[in-house]
Order: structure tokens, then C-alpha cells, then sequence
């Protein structure tokens, strides 16, 4: 299995649209690893897409992504930076063309209200080119060629809106997607091991960088990351050929990638834009 970020900053980006913080003008300055734009991947060069964000037109450009053969999409949550469903209205007749099949989009009920209202504001549904498929949290389907289960993330409303993603391919190979989510609950953990998964990769929320999150959310930093890492061990979930990459990273927390690199040490690799790992 492949896995390439095509993004790994938060909504505001880094540089941030609006902010003379040291790390924006650092990032402004230097470019290379310290530009981050939103979070999205793809899976097995596109394959299956994890989350729609307003820049996904700027990944296609920059990672020579093209879109137009995307046929599975996992949206984790409603949030913009996660889901700009007015770009994905355009893939409806009128607006994309010679298109062989429709797109398949995945989620769970608050995010198919967003969806929706997108075409909404279009007037029209087109199911020969976009269709939701609605998904429970703490539920297992199969997406394509892939296994997928769902579990609701500590994010959003803390009301199941959000969602976060375990994505096993035919070989066997799991990974584990956890943007945006704060620290697990025990509910999150109980259901991993019942299902009896073991992660090959475990990309980790360290939105707060070297700080905790918030008791509650709404994500992790590095000693969230550390003490999920070791409950993973502990549970069997993960063991020492288990690869950690940390990610979705925000502005406010203040590190450049090199300071990332310094933090996590040996425990993890620091994601960047277009950033691919294979395991």
C-alpha cells in the first residue's frame, strides 16, 4: 500500500491567508517542506481519496494529481479544509466531460448534509457522476478493492459528525487515518482491537505539535501521539515494524518541519506536501 499526502496543514494553511506569525514568514520566506496546504492523501496513486479540501485543485496542479479519474472518495468530516463540495459539484454534466464512471463518496450523515447542499445550490442531482453513500460510525464496508471501517472521531460536535478511517487493501496491509481527532476514547480503542486489526502505518493528528490538545479536543499533539503509540502496543494494535507518520499541522503551534523532526525523533516521520510512503 501507498500513501502520499498531497497536503498536511490545517484550514488556515501555512503560511496562514492572514498572519505575520514567525512560522508564516519563515514558511513565505523558505518555501519547500515549511508550505503547508490543507490536508488530503491518496491511497495507491489514487485509487481511493481521503477528503476533498478547498485546495484540491492546487494538489492537482502541484502533485500532477488528475482528479477526473478519481472513482472513490473517504470524506471524514464537514469542515471546509476537509470538504469543499462545491468543487466536487463540478463534476456533474454541464461542467466535467468524457467521464466513465461516477464517483463514489463516503461518509457519514452530517457530511452527506454538506454534500448535498451542494447540489442543492446547483438544483439538480446527477447520479451518473457523483453518488453519497452514506456510512455508521463503528462499522465496517468495502470500498473498491479495499476494507474499510469508520469510527467516530473526537472532532466537529462530538456527535458521530465526524469521522475518522482504518483502510486495509487485499494483501492485508492496514493503515490507520486519524485527521481530525483528538485523543481516543476508550469506545475507539475497544472497537479497533474487536475488530482485530494490527496497523502497518498510523498517520497521527499532531495539530498541537509539541504541546497536548485540549482535555476534549479538538486534536492531538506529540504527548497525545506518545501515549496513543504505547496504548496501541499495549492493546496489539501496532508492534515495532509499525511505521508513525505525524500531520496536519497548524500555524499556531509554531514549529517548522525541522523543529517536527527534532520533537518526534526516531518514534515518527514528519509528513510534508507530497510526502509518499510505501508500506
Amino acid at each position: 500500500m501507498q500513501l502520499q499526502y498531497l497536503g498536511t496543514g490545517a484550514a488556515e494553511r501555512v503560511p496562514a491567508l492572514f498572519c505575520h506569525c514567525d512560522l508564516c514568514q519563515l514558511a513565505r520566506c523558505q518555501g519547500g517542506k515549511e508550505v503547508r496546504t490543507q490536508t488530503q492523501a491518496l491511497i495507491d496513486g489514487g485509487r481511493l481519496v481521503i477528503d476533498f479540501p478547498g485546495d484540491s485543485y492546487l494538489h492537482a496542479l502541484r502533485q500532477q494529481v488528475d482528479f477526473s479519474d478519481m472513482t472513490q472518495l473517504l470524506l471524514t468530516h464537514w469542515h471546509s479544509d476537509h470538504l469543499y463540495a462545491e468543487d466536487l459539484a463540478l463534476r456533474m454534466h454541464g461542467y466535467g466531460q468524457q467521464l466513465a464512471e461516477p464517483l463514489q463518496v463516503y461518509g457519514n450523515a452530517t457530511v452527506e448534509t454538506f454534500f448535498q447542499r451542494a447540489l442543492t445550490l446547483e438544483g439538480r442531482q446527477d447520479p451518473t457522476r457523483l453518488n453519497y453513500h452514506c456510512q455508521q460510525n463503528f462499522t465496517q464496508f468495502q470500498v473498491a478493492d479495499y476494507q474499510v471501517w469508520m469510527l467516530a472521531a473526537e472532532h466537529g460536535h462530538y456527535q458521530g459528525d465526524c469521522s475518522i478511517y482504518a483502510i486495509q487493501d487485499a494483501a492485508g496491509k492496514t493503515c490507520l487515518w486519524t485527521h481530525d481527532c483528538a485523543s481516543f476514547t476508550e469506545a475507539m480503542y475497544r472497537y479497533l482491537v474487536s475488530q482485530g486489526l494490527h496497523f502497518d502505518l498510523v498517520s497521527l493528528d499532531c495539530n498541537e505539535q509539541q504541546q497536548a490538545g485540549q482535555p476534549g479536543g479538538p486534536h492531538m499533539g506529540w504527548p497525545d501521539n506518545q501515549r496513543l503509540i504505547q496504548r496501541f502496543r499495549e492493546l496489539g494494535l501496532s508492534d515495532d515494524r509499525t511505521r508513525y507518520v505525524v500531520n496536519h499541522f497548524s500555524h499556531n503551534s509554531g514549529l517548522s518541519h525541522a523543529q517536527m523532526v527534532q520533537l518526534v525523533g526516531q518514534e515518527a516521520v514528519v509528513a510534508y506536501d507530497g510526502f509518499t510512503v510505501t508500506f
